[in-house]
């Protein structure tokens, strides 16, 4: 992991943006003391539609007492309270 400090981040920071996009890791020190660590964002975990499919179709079935357990959770939850948020 490559160090720099705070000024340097500051000075070149489209630079050093760049550089993290482009996978490299980088701690930001400030007085000598690390303050953050920079590395690429998680991209998460994406499953293709040929593996989804895999895994629906090894899902175990839903049987009636986890469909009683469903209808315990909604009536102890409630009604939603509006549109889902954008």
């Amino acid at each position: 992991m490559v160090r720099l400090s705070a000024t340097e981040v500051a000075r070149s920071f489209s630079s050093i943006v760049n550089r993290v996009g482009a996978g490299e890791e980088i701690e930001v020190v400030r007085n000598g003391v690390p303050v953050i660590e920079m590395r690429p964002a998680s991209t998460g975990h994406i499953v293709s539609a040929e593996r989804w499919r895999e895994l629906i179709s090894s899902a175990p079935t839903v049987d009636a007492e986890f469909a009683r357990d469903v209808e315990v959770a909604r009536e102890d939850f409630g009604p939603p309270n509006g549109a889902w948020p954008s």
